[in-house]
């Protein structure tokens, strides 16, 4: 389940709140449209959200946390090895 929250999340940009209530309203569509069997089926696949919103709730934001996280970390990365190659390239005190 936080796979398909992690991948509507990269694909969409919208935030976990929003990816878990189009998945909740799916699933729930799902339920009444579909053979009891294949619902069995595709909650079993989903996971909590058909049968614990609020726990994929927190499964979904813990995944958006672990992600900002990483972004950070790769960003603070960047702008270091930008800082480093500038000042690689501007004259240094003592060379002036």
């Amino acid at each position: 389940m936080e796979d398909l929250i992690r991948d509507i999340q990269e694909k969409t940009g919208l935030p976990a709140d929003k990816v878990l209530e189009v998945v909740t309203m799916v699933t729930d569509y799902m339920k009444n449209a579909l053979p009891e069997e294949l619902v069995a089926q595709v909650a079993s696949y989903l996971g909590d959200v058909a049968s614990d919103p609020q726990g994929a709730a927190a499964t979904a934001a813990s995944a958006a946390s672990e992600f900002a996280t990483q972004a950070a970390n790769t960003a603070a990365t960047a702008v270091s090895a930008v800082l480093s190659a500038v000042g690689d390239v501007l004259p240094k005190q003592d060379d002036e």
